[in-house]
């Protein structure tokens, strides 16, 4: 096997493996290209047209998407040394993501995501990551340098879904993150393509006690809770370990607990969705962003809507918001649903 390092300058910092730099938000996990039926209705199981190659992977999209809202940022990953690998990199060089701990691997291909909708809406997925350089990520290639100044180590459930070595490394990182003082914002992201229901909800109650603010949507987190509402599982999860709850609803807008149960709602923006993925993997680096510069809890959420509105506009699941004023824009002019 031969692994080397992207080092590359941004706009924004220089990096080599082993120098420390003060990051905002760092993750780790899968990098993926994915492609996406062009046809609604039509299942992977007959012959017709996908698009893409897109960037994707659920934490790769919110560090891209940090790094686009103006935060430092920087990324733990496998690649494969092919196109697809070098798509990813020269996006996350694009965007202003540190990719120094982003290794490539001369022995496996790129994590691959083939999505389909049907009439309704719902996903249905097929993926390769347990085959994949992704499935490369193991404990030793969480360079602790990164942690040093870390603000923020944000972590998907995905990437703990695809085998024991991203999972180890995820542990390490969340473990590594708690130890420095920096925050952890963890999304289940809940795949029962790559793993059953009842291991993804030992899993995630087993890493509660390292959570700070828990990112989910509200059919995950009735789910991981084996039924009833979300606000009442949202209560029960206080009392296992993060300070925040932050339930995203999709056009019914997002909620968020804390300590003290005090309870925050925003309503979604009225826009015309184009295509959802991705969209949950963009509201997380906007409130994780909204968090970090201080803004109470509601405004946060309500920036996170405006942003992820936005990405649900844009093809490809990378494709959220440019800036910051962007999304400010829209919640000067934009509408809000008002579903109460």
């Amino acid at each position: 096997m031969i692994l080397s390092i992207v080092e590359y300058k941004s706009n924004a910092l220089s990096t080599t493996l082993g120098l420390s730099i003060n990051m905002d938000v760092v993750s780790l996990g899968e990098l993926i290209a994915e492609f996406i039926r062009v046809r609604r209705g039509v299942m992977h199981d007959v012959a017709d047209l996908y698009m893409g190659p897109f960037p994707s992977g659920a934490p790769a999209i919110t560090i891209d998407s940090a790094a686009r809202l103006g935060l430092n940022t920087g990324f733990i990953g496998v690649v494969g040394n092919d196109d697809f690998g070098r798509m990813i990199i020269s996006r996350f060089r694009r965007d202003g993501v540190d990719a120094a701990n982003v290794i490539i691997d001369d022995d496996s291909i790129t994590g691959l995501a083939f999505v389909a909708y049907d009439q309704l809406g719902s996903r249905r997925f097929v993926f390769n990551l347990r085959w994949s350089s992704s499935a490369k990520l193991t404990p030793n290639l969480v360079n602790l340098d990164y942690f040093r100044e870390l603000k923020v180590l944000h972590v998907s459930g995905s990437t703990m879904y695809i085998g024991k070595g991203p999972r180890d490394a995820c542990i390490k990182a969340m473990n590594e993150a708690k130890r420095r003082g920096a925050l952890v914002s963890y999304d289940p992201n809940v795949r029962v393509e790559l793993m059953g229901i009842n291991d993804i909800m030992e899993l995630f109650l087993n890493a509660l006690r390292l959570i700070d603010v828990l990112l989910i949507n509200e059919e995950e987190i009735n789910m991981l809770m084996g039924g009833g509402g979300a606000l009442s599982n949202s209560i029960k999860l206080l009392n296992k370990g993060p300070e925040i709850i932050v339930v995203k609803r999709g056009v019914n807008g997002s909620f968020a607990l804390s300590k003290g149960n005090q309870y925050y709602e925003e309503d979604a923006f009225e826009v015309n969705e184009v295509d959802p993925t991705g969209a949950g993997d963009v509201f997380n680096a906007a409130f994780i962003y909204g968090y970090l510069k201080g803004w109470g809890i509601d405004q946060a959420l309500k920036f996170a809507n405006a942003a992820a509105a936005i990405k649900v506009t844009r093809l490809g699941p990378m494709e959220g918001p440019n800036n910051v004023e962007e999304v400010l824009e829209l919640m000067r002019k934009g509408k809000q649903r008002n579903v109460k």
